[in-house]
């Protein structure tokens, strides 16, 4: 994928109105905040809780943040908010991939409910634990798990956390992303993507609180490890920006994890 189609691909993409979505906004704290190397910081981006760790530059940050918005926006279009959840991560994915990120793996597969009793949350932290600490280390996995611990605190007054409630949530069916983002001295900007897709019996009211049960509730998840090319994020960068900023207010808000109880 070179810079040129991106750059069309950007252009071109058919994305829903801003206006349809201008009621979720919050009524203050949405938006991009100010985006800082020297820190770990995490965002969420509509239904994707995106982690950044310390030595990711701010540029990328924010074009990574509207890589993830944009794919959304364009997934959404393409099948639906309603639609089956891997048909929605797979539009999501691709599009990440015309934006030219690199897929250097992926797999999908059901988790297994043995039993019943435990809550999402439970058992998302215990599937990203095995996947994410192996590949991206312990910084990352701390980062990823300290924002679902803030969003499990679904009754908190914050930004963040409604717009997530209201972004993953449809009907009888769940869906939401965590995008880990890291420098490697080797490789250069890492991001693992982790989709998870539940879909129950009933209407699902809180997607992390919601409790599984065998026989009536399923849960799959998608993974995947991408690189991403730095010089030509820089150059569709003002693109992204340009197409999603009219969205950014009703879909971002950064995680602050001060205001939450429990948070660090």
């Amino acid at each position: 994928m070179t810079m040129a189609e991106a750059r069309t691909l950007i252009q071109t993409a058919h994305l829903p109105s801003a206006q349809a979505f201008a009621a979720d906004a919050p009524e203050s704290g949405g938006g991009l905040p100010s985006f800082d190397a020297a820190r770990d910081q995490a965002l969420v981006v509509g239904s994707d809780v995106v982690s950044f760790t310390t030595g990711v530059e701010a540029e990328f940050r924010q074009a990574i943040t509207d890589s993830s918005l944009f794919s959304q926006l364009v997934a959404i279009h393409k099948v639906g908010d309603d639609a089956d959840p891997m048909a929605f991560f797979n539009a999501y994915f691709e599009t990440l991939l015309g934006l030219g990120w690199i897929e250097q793996q992926r797999e999908t597969a059901a988790i297994s409910l043995d039993s019943g009793g435990f809550d999402v949350h439970q058992a998302v932290i215990g599937v990203i634990s095995t996947f994410l600490a192996p590949v991206a280390g312990p910084a990352a996995l701390v980062a990823v798990v300290a924002v679902l611990n803030g969003l499990h605190q679904i009754n908190a007054d914050q930004p963040f956390i409604t717009l997530f409630d209201k972004r993953t949530r449809h009907g009888r069916i769940g869906r939401f992303q965590i995008t880990s983002v890291r420098h490697d001295p080797a490789q250069g900007l890492m991001a693992e993507v982790m989709a998870f897709a539940l879909v129950a019996d009933e209407v699902i009211t809180q997607v992390l609180f919601f409790k599984l049960h065998k026989g009536s509730t399923e849960l799959r998840r998608s993974f995947g490890s991408l690189s991403v090319d730095a010089q030509a994020l820089a150059g569709i960068r003002p693109n992204l920006a340009a197409k999603v900023g009219a969205f950014r207010t009703a879909f971002i808000a950064e995680a602050d994890l001060g205001s939450v109880p429990g948070g660090k």
